[in-house]
């Protein structure tokens, strides 16, 4: 085996001309059985007239088998793991010659882990205050609202519905999507664009005023972004929400509560559940980050592209959700691709290097109990998901992949030096 600079090893190997002889030997004898050519009687075919005809196949799956055969016998005996797939080089399968083959592969650093019980982390109390309690009953009443007509002379103000018609035009001119009759706008929500609202509270029905907006940056529609434009407005009604009272007749309405007091007890368990989920998940993010930076060592050119293969695609998801292409990066932004690359495919070595040195593994239940949960969140039968997932043999790895992250993280958690602080909040922490 040669180094042939950071990772990459080229591995050299031959495969003795008796096992290529034996090879081809046995298929051009399966070949022989089944092969029907004119002149010649079933299993009576000459090996020149088979090798003429059929040589190109036979001895691509003699390759097939011999050189991933090798290949691994090879690697076993250069004490090597490799972590990408081998890149062959040009070679000849010859009948009665040993086959020589050139194998370059990028193989696995030197690791010697860092310290990573006892990391420093801060949580936040996940404590349910009274405050809390009654965000979550603004929410609900926000849904369970009615609305009544405003009286007379009623100024539109946060909280209010106006009923609006609206065109909008940048340049003088209308633009695609600009315009509405008779819409219902929800003041204060902040689901318009920047500054509209805020520009229809204060008028009353029966107004007709202009507006003028600048359309943000990273707006859906390309052709509007960072663009000025005006709206012409006509104020047709103000509604009134009325939000029902918080009582135990809102708590049976709300749900399958007895009174007020079951509503609030559910309220702080689901407050408080979510607080955890959110934490651990940051927390997850933050010990990856810091078992990838106490680890230095170098990744294999491979993983990196990978990654950053991976990067892009999330970026590009997100973008197309609203409506956006992601333009291409800018040198500084690749370079900066490349070290969150850098990060993610050392830390998942890392992850690795744990689960073995603590004997960490994924077992058949919690693969299970994951192929349940995407169930759920896809609206899938469990089997189906399963059979999706076990058909994908990439799939199945990323998946296991991914649990024995979050199992390794939990574990490094665990372990961890956690200080609490305190959450803002008035009293009856629960």
């Amino acid at each position: 085996m040669s180094d042939k600079g950071g990772l990459k090893r080229e591995l050299s190997f031959q495969v003795p001309a008796g096992a290529v002889n034996q090879a081809l030997d046995g298929a051009y004898a399966q070949v022989a059985r089944s092969a029907k050519l004119k002149g010649f009687r079933a299993g009576k075919v000459p090996r020149q007239v088979l090798k003429s005809r059929f040589g190109a196949e036979v001895e691509g799956q003699v390759l097939q088998k011999l050189v991933p055969d090798f290949y691994r016998q090879a690697l076993a005996k250069a004490d090597v793991e490799p972590l990408t797939n081998p890149e062959f080089g040009p070679f000849e399968l010859t009948e009665g010659q040993p086959l020589n083959v050139v194998a370059t592969v990028e193989v696995k650093p030197r690791i010697t882990l860092a310290a990573y019980a006892g990391i420093a982390l801060t949580a936040t109390d996940p404590g349910v205050h009274d405050d809390d309690v009654a965000v979550a009953h603004r929410s609900l009443r926000e849904a369970m609202a009615t609305l009544e007509p405003a009286p007379d002379g009623h100024a539109a103000a946060s909280g209010d519905v106006a009923v609006i018609d609206f065109l909008g035009k940048v340049d003088g001119v209308p633009f695609e999507g600009g315009e509405a009759k008779g819409y219902s706008l929800s003041l204060g929500d902040g689901r318009f664009i920047p500054g509209f609202e805020d520009q229809v509270i204060g008028h009353k029905a029966g107004d007709r005023f202009d507006i003028s907006v600048t359309f943000p940056e990273d707006y859906h529609a390309q052709d509007l972004k960072g663009r000025d434009a005006v709206f012409e407005i006509t104020l047709h009604e103000i509604k009134n929400k009325v939000l029902p009272p918080v009582d135990d007749a809102f708590a049976t309405q709300v749900g399958d509560f007895a009174d007020l007091a079951a509503l609030n007890g559910t309220l702080r368990e689901e407050i408080r559940a979510k607080r955890e989920s959110d934490q651990n998940r940051a927390h997850r993010h933050e010990v990856f980050v810091k078992l990838a930076e106490a680890n230095r060592f170098e990744v294999p050119e491979a993983w990196i592209a990978e990654e950053i293969g991976n990067i892009v695609d999330h970026r590009r998801r997100m973008a197309a959700v609203q409506g956006q292409a992601l333009p291409e990066p800018s040198e500084e932004e690749k370079a900066q691709l490349r070290d969150d690359a850098i990060l993610q495919a050392r830390g998942r070595l890392v992850i690795t290097e744990i689960a073995k040195a603590e004997g960490i593994e994924v077992t058949d239940q919690e693969f299970s109990r994951e192929i349940a949960r995407l169930a759920q969140e896809y609206q899938r039968s469990a089997e189906e998901i399963m059979q999706l997932i076990r058909s994908n043999p990439a799939e199945t790895h990323r998946l296991g992949e991914h649990l024995l992250k979050n199992k390794v993280l939990d574990w490094v958690i665990a372990k961890a030096n956690v200080t609490v602080v305190p959450r803002g909040g008035n009293e009856s922490a629960g």
